[in-house]
Protein backbone atom coordinates (compact mmCIF):
# COMPACT_ATOMS: atom_id res chain seq x y z
CA UNK A 1 0.00 0.00 0.00
CA UNK A 2 1.37 3.42 -0.82
CA UNK A 3 1.33 6.35 1.23
CA UNK A 4 -1.13 8.98 1.13
CA UNK A 5 -0.19 11.77 -0.98
CA UNK A 6 0.46 14.91 1.25
CA UNK A 7 0.73 18.67 0.17
CA UNK A 8 4.59 18.40 0.23
CA UNK A 9 4.92 15.17 -1.42
CA UNK A 10 2.81 16.68 -3.94
CA UNK A 11 4.51 20.00 -4.27
CA UNK A 12 7.64 17.52 -4.45
CA UNK A 13 6.77 16.02 -7.56
CA UNK A 14 7.10 19.30 -9.76
CA UNK A 15 10.39 21.35 -10.84
CA UNK A 16 9.94 24.45 -9.34
CA UNK A 17 11.92 26.69 -11.50
CA UNK A 18 12.20 30.76 -10.98
CA UNK A 19 8.49 32.35 -9.81
CA UNK A 20 7.53 33.33 -13.38
CA UNK A 21 8.74 29.75 -15.53
CA UNK A 22 6.62 26.99 -15.24
CA UNK A 23 7.21 24.38 -12.89
CA UNK A 24 6.95 20.84 -14.58
CA UNK A 25 5.39 17.91 -13.01
CA UNK A 26 8.03 15.36 -12.85
CA UNK A 27 5.13 12.93 -12.39
CA UNK A 28 3.09 10.03 -14.65
CA UNK A 29 1.03 11.68 -17.52
CA UNK A 30 -2.21 10.60 -18.72
CA UNK A 31 -3.02 10.28 -23.13
CA UNK A 32 -3.74 13.98 -23.42
CA UNK A 33 -0.21 14.94 -21.41
CA UNK A 34 -1.63 16.17 -18.13
CA UNK A 35 0.12 15.27 -15.19
CA UNK A 36 -2.04 13.03 -13.08
CA UNK A 37 -2.04 12.30 -9.56
CA UNK A 38 -3.83 10.52 -6.71
CA UNK A 39 -5.21 12.08 -3.89
CA UNK A 40 -7.10 10.49 -1.15
CA UNK A 41 -7.91 7.10 -3.56
CA UNK A 42 -8.73 9.19 -6.72
CA UNK A 43 -6.93 10.57 -9.87
CA UNK A 44 -6.83 14.31 -10.56
CA UNK A 45 -4.93 16.00 -12.86
CA UNK A 46 -1.72 17.45 -11.55
CA UNK A 47 -2.60 21.13 -12.43
CA UNK A 48 -5.92 20.98 -10.54
CA UNK A 49 -4.16 19.67 -7.54
CA UNK A 50 -1.86 22.68 -7.79
CA UNK A 51 -4.70 25.62 -8.31
CA UNK A 52 -6.49 23.87 -5.36
CA UNK A 53 -3.72 24.06 -3.09
CA UNK A 54 -3.01 27.00 -4.03
CA UNK A 55 -6.88 28.64 -3.37
CA UNK A 56 -7.99 29.15 -7.21
CA UNK A 57 -10.39 26.36 -6.75
CA UNK A 58 -12.81 24.82 -4.30
CA UNK A 59 -11.64 21.23 -5.69
CA UNK A 60 -9.53 19.60 -6.94
CA UNK A 61 -12.40 17.44 -9.15
CA UNK A 62 -12.62 18.65 -12.90
CA UNK A 63 -16.43 20.48 -13.45
CA UNK A 64 -18.91 18.17 -14.97
CA UNK A 65 -20.94 21.11 -15.38
CA UNK A 66 -20.11 23.40 -18.13
CA UNK A 67 -21.57 26.25 -16.89
CA UNK A 68 -19.07 25.78 -13.73
CA UNK A 69 -16.63 29.14 -13.34
CA UNK A 70 -14.13 26.60 -12.19
CA UNK A 71 -11.86 25.35 -15.18
CA UNK A 72 -8.18 26.05 -14.65
CA UNK A 73 -6.73 27.12 -17.94
CA UNK A 74 -2.92 27.24 -18.49
CA UNK A 75 -1.96 30.88 -19.97
CA UNK A 76 1.53 29.13 -20.71
CA UNK A 77 0.30 26.11 -22.89
CA UNK A 78 2.04 23.96 -21.23
CA UNK A 79 0.15 20.70 -19.78
CA UNK A 80 2.33 19.36 -17.76
CA UNK A 81 2.89 23.37 -15.86
CA UNK A 82 1.57 23.33 -12.08
CA UNK A 83 2.90 26.78 -11.75
CA UNK A 84 -0.28 28.86 -10.39
CA UNK A 85 0.75 31.86 -11.74
CA UNK A 86 0.31 30.66 -15.01
CA UNK A 87 -3.05 29.67 -14.38
CA UNK A 88 -6.33 31.30 -14.82
CA UNK A 89 -9.93 30.66 -13.96
CA UNK A 90 -13.19 30.71 -16.35
CA UNK A 91 -15.64 28.60 -17.41
CA UNK A 92 -15.77 25.71 -20.60
CA UNK A 93 -16.53 28.25 -23.25
CA UNK A 94 -13.38 30.21 -22.24
CA UNK A 95 -11.91 27.37 -22.26
CA UNK A 96 -12.75 26.48 -25.72
CA UNK A 97 -12.52 29.86 -26.75
CA UNK A 98 -8.85 30.07 -25.78
CA UNK A 99 -7.94 26.38 -27.19
CA UNK A 100 -8.98 28.21 -30.71
CA UNK A 101 -7.17 31.56 -30.40
CA UNK A 102 -3.84 29.92 -29.23
CA UNK A 103 -4.66 27.36 -32.43
CA UNK A 104 -4.59 24.07 -30.04
CA UNK A 105 -7.70 23.39 -31.71
CA UNK A 106 -9.23 24.34 -35.10
CA UNK A 107 -12.68 23.63 -36.22
CA UNK A 108 -12.61 21.76 -40.15
CA UNK A 109 -14.17 23.68 -42.74
CA UNK A 110 -15.82 22.90 -45.85
CA UNK A 111 -16.78 19.63 -46.85
CA UNK A 112 -14.04 18.14 -43.63
CA UNK A 113 -16.46 19.53 -41.12
CA UNK A 114 -18.39 16.27 -39.48
CA UNK A 115 -22.02 18.65 -40.63
CA UNK A 116 -20.81 18.70 -44.27
CA UNK A 117 -23.35 17.55 -46.55
CA UNK A 118 -22.05 19.02 -49.58
CA UNK A 119 -18.75 18.24 -51.44
CA UNK A 120 -16.21 20.88 -53.35
CA UNK A 121 -17.62 19.63 -56.49
CA UNK A 122 -20.95 20.29 -55.45
CA UNK A 123 -20.24 23.98 -54.17
CA UNK A 124 -18.77 24.90 -57.34
CA UNK A 125 -21.53 23.64 -59.16
CA UNK A 126 -24.02 25.54 -56.73
CA UNK A 127 -22.01 28.82 -57.04
CA UNK A 128 -21.85 28.78 -61.14
CA UNK A 129 -25.40 27.76 -61.02
CA UNK A 130 -26.70 30.68 -58.69
CA UNK A 131 -24.84 32.90 -61.05
CA UNK A 132 -26.91 31.96 -63.83
CA UNK A 133 -29.90 32.84 -62.08
CA UNK A 134 -30.71 29.78 -60.56
CA UNK A 135 -32.81 30.68 -57.38
CA UNK A 136 -31.81 29.26 -53.76
CA UNK A 137 -35.23 27.29 -53.49
CA UNK A 138 -34.39 25.47 -56.34
CA UNK A 139 -30.83 24.85 -55.27
CA UNK A 140 -31.67 24.09 -52.27
CA UNK A 141 -34.17 21.42 -53.36
CA UNK A 142 -31.91 19.93 -55.95
CA UNK A 143 -28.77 19.62 -53.58
CA UNK A 144 -31.13 18.76 -50.39
CA UNK A 145 -30.22 21.34 -48.14
CA UNK A 146 -31.89 24.48 -46.14
CA UNK A 147 -32.13 27.71 -48.71
CA UNK A 148 -30.17 29.61 -45.54
CA UNK A 149 -27.47 26.98 -46.34
CA UNK A 150 -27.79 27.70 -49.94
CA UNK A 151 -27.34 31.64 -49.14
CA UNK A 152 -24.49 30.88 -47.23
CA UNK A 153 -22.86 29.04 -49.66
CA UNK A 154 -23.59 32.03 -52.32
CA UNK A 155 -22.54 35.05 -50.24
CA UNK A 156 -19.01 32.83 -49.23
CA UNK A 157 -19.65 32.69 -45.68
CA UNK A 158 -19.48 28.74 -45.76
CA UNK A 159 -17.74 26.33 -47.66
CA UNK A 160 -14.73 29.15 -48.07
Amino acid sequence: MSKPQTEQSFWGKIDKGKANECWEWLGSCNSTGYGTVAWEGKVYVAHRVSAWLSNKVPTPEAPKDKRSPYFVLHKCDNRKCCNPKHFFIGNYTDNQTDAYRKGRKNQPRGEKHANAKLTKEQIIVIRVLYKKGYKQVYLAKRFGVSQRAISLIVRGETYK
